[in-house]
């Protein structure tokens, strides 16, 4: 039942004109990016290796090229994902669902992974990009794994968090717009200032990731939220159907 919920999501999203648009806007953005880095770091490289610099094309081209592409996923997803609950409660399809003969939590799943998997090229996209760069220099084959498991954390918990946020709204936009105000807030703390703010930062979590860092506590910080917010969301939809 979860599969066919998120078939049904990812059908949605493929057969529809703005998630092609999506896409491809994402696609050349990053690309873009990617080439003005590679030119900014081929402008550098002599001065970077007469002071053998440890600096390379991974830290100065596809960290940050990475590091744009969780924004990108930050702002797409909230967009792909704001009708998902907000729409079945605007139409009135809600009630149709709930009489389903399928749990809250099966219905959360299934909108929170087709949601997923309907983001997923971007999070592959950018990887694929940065690997072609390695037919003309050396990539840390661990750190773009570690990358690549960063990326799919945080788009797992910006789903989910879309999708939290879209049940307990009838207006598609209001929910995408709790969303980004959320998302954005957990982006800009400051992770060096310490205490909370250092606990919740989006960024310090993230950014071990992408330079090839793995810790028990940046995988704990994405899987407790997500965790979090499709609890939340469960719960939401429980109540919806007469859970007291």
């Amino acid at each position: 039942m979860i599969w066919a919920i998120a078939r049904r999501e990812i059908l949605g999203f493929y057969t529809s004109t703005s998630g092609w648009i999506a896409l491809a806007a994402a696609q050349l953005l990053l690309a873009w990016l990617l080439f003005l880095q590679l030119e900014v770091y081929l402008k550098i490289l002599p001065e970077l290796t007469a002071r053998s610099s440890p600096l390379g094309i991974v830290d100065l081209v596809i960290s940050p090229t990475l590091s744009s592409a969780a924004l990108v996923l930050l702002i797409l997803t909230p967009l792909q994902g704001m009708g998902s609950f907000a729409d079945e409660l605007r139409s009135g399809r809600m009630a149709l669902l709930l009489s389903a003969p399928v749990s809250s939590w099966q219905m959360v799943a299934g909108k929170w992974l087709g949601l997923l998997l309907g983001i997923l090229p971007l999070v592959l996209m950018p990887l694929l990009m940065a690997w072609v760069l390695e037919l003309g220099s050396a990539v840390d084959a661990g750190r773009m794994a570690a990358s690549f498991l960063g990326l799919l954390l945080f788009a797992s918990m910006v789903a989910a968090i879309s999708i939290w946020l879209s049940s307990i709204s009838e207006q598609a936009l209001t929910a995408a717009a709790m969303s980004w105000g959320l998302l954005f807030l957990l982006w800009l703390l400051d992770g060096n200032s310490g205490g909370a703010m250092a606990l919740l930062s989006l960024n310090a979590h993230l950014s071990p990731f992408l330079q090839g860092v793995v810790a028990i506590q940046h995988l704990a910080y994405f899987v407790v939220i997500t965790l979090t917010a499709l609890g939340f969301a469960t719960h939401r939809v429980w109540r919806l159907g007469g859970g007291e």
